[in-house]
């Protein structure tokens, strides 16, 4: 059963983290709504619940607007999620959204809400002349915009903290996480193996990536791309997306890296694990490639 007085206290922790840092909007029955300050796009934060009745946050915005979910869109969602970092592309059944979702409860620290409602309000702001010429086929096409984080001068010693830190989390709960220079920390679960590494994201922020190759070798047909965005809507947590030059289909999930929580690290990879390994059987017989442990 639910516990409706730890929704209350996590709605009341969420308005907290926000209010003094965006202006806030009429919250029409959402826990919050308000900009960030980089454009008209408002941003509504929710406290939801889990089938297990862990509360989580879920953070969207809209991107583009009246837009019927169709193969080329599909496509198009599975290939841009790619080239986000906190935050998937989705389709709510008539726009494209950014959203997002974050565990909540006693763990749940004020930076990552504040963190999650700027990034979903920045992609959705950013994306959304790509994603218009895209639908068009306009030409050109802008380019993929990056998060504030890539130039800093100590982006790499963030990384580098939070690197050790997530180290010592994952020996710790799990043992057996291997490190690879250029693919980071993995280790195999069933027939899949979980990938994970740190990035940088925002003026001085890191996000750690869980992230696991579901098919190789594959074509990103409309079929497939349809598959995909309908297994992802399925879990608030985690996207989709496809590799061209790979001809690979990942599925990730991205926490951030400040304040980082064993539970959530542990939450993120185990969501991971079980989309890709209780998945990778029925997508590679219905649409061909390999599963990692095929390769």
């Amino acid at each position: 059963m639910v516990d409706e007085r730890q929704i209350e206290v996590n709605q009341a922790a969420v308005r907290r983290a926000l209010t003094r840092s965006f202006t806030s909007l009429d919250p029409a029955g959402h826990a919050w709504r308000g900009t960030m300050g980089l454009g008209e796009a408002v941003v509504t934060a929710d406290v939801l619940t889990l089938a297990d009745g862990r509360p989580y946050v879920h953070v969207f915005a809209e991107c583009v607007r009246d837009v019927a979910l169709e193969p080329d869109v599909a496509r198009m969602l599975v290939l841009e999620n790619a080239n986000t970092v906190i935050g998937r592309l989705s389709h709510d059944g008539r726009s494209i959204q950014v959203e997002h979702a974050i565990l909540a409860g006693t763990t749940m620290a004020a930076v990552e809400v504040q963190s999650t409602v700027w990034t979903v309000g920045w992609t959705a702001i950013s994306f959304a002349p790509r994603l218009h010429a895209l639908l068009e086929q306009a030409t050109p096409v802008p380019v993929a915009p990056e998060t504030p984080a890539a130039l800093r001068r100590d982006s790499a010693d963030h990384v580098r903290i939070t690197t050790d830190r997530v180290r010592r989390f994952l020996t710790e709960r799990f043992g057996e996480f291997q490190h690879d220079p250029n693919w980071g920390f993995h280790g195999a679960f069933g027939s899949a193996r979980v990938f994970v590494d740190v990035l940088p994201v925002l003026d001085d922020s890191t996000a750690v990536r869980a992230s696991s190759p579901v098919l190789s070798g594959v074509d990103l047909s409309d079929a497939l791309a349809l598959r995909l965005l309908e297994l992802a809507s399925s879990s608030p947590f985690g996207a989709f997306l496809y590799l061209p030059s790979r001809r690979e289909a990942w599925f990730e999930h991205v926490v951030l890296g400040d304040d980082l929580d064993p539970d959530e690290l542990e939450t993120a990879i185990e969501i991971v694990a079980s989309t890709a390994d209780g998945h990778d059987d029925e997508l590679a017989a219905g649409f061909g490639g390999r599963r990692y442990a095929d390769l």
